[in-house]
């Protein structure tokens, strides 16, 4: 868990201190341009337009909140848990705890992958979105198939 919140993390830091903001340079045409946004909010900026007093407390409490029961849980059910659902946890986890990082240090999360199709924009996204949106395909595939063995 910890080597994935540091592949996180560096690229954030790296973006931060050397790409400026809203630069955008295409990686694979009509598909994926590395682009710095600073996210105010959550997915697609929800809650990104309270005001700094209500937003931070409110999103880093959550994230806190949400980082902690998971990795409660984590910690107390893994032995029982399937290959899947161990995976979904290992993969959320330090996803989760990257953003909120970035929103407890920076009060934005950085974001710097932006997935396109030629004009139609889908998001801007960072490693931690990435490992969080994995983890949940994980963690579906374990509800689908609930009895398959451990590694």
């Amino acid at each position: 868990m910890t080597g994935l919140l540091v592949l996180d993390q560096l690229p954030k830091i790296w973006v931060r201190s050397h790409w400026p903001l809203n630069q955008s340079t295409v990686l694979v045409p009509n598909f994926l341009a590395f682009t710095h946004v600073e996210n105010r909010g959550v997915s697609f900026n929800i809650l990104g337009d309270l005001s700094d007093v209500i937003r931070l407390p409110l999103l880093i409490s959550f994230s806190l909140l949400a980082v902690v029961m998971l990795s409660v849980y984590w910690y107390r059910q893994r032995e029982q848990l399937s290959f899947w659902m161990e995976w979904a946890f290992l993969l959320i986890i330090p996803g989760a705890t990257g953003n909120l990082i970035d929103r407890a240090a920076q009060g934005t999360v950085t974001d710097f992958l932006y997935f396109h199709f030629y004009d139609t924009s889908f998001f801007v996204n960072n490693l931690a979105d990435i490992l969080i949106s994995l983890g949940v395909v994980a963690y579906i595939l374990g509800t689908l198939r609930p009895d398959s063995p451990q590694a």
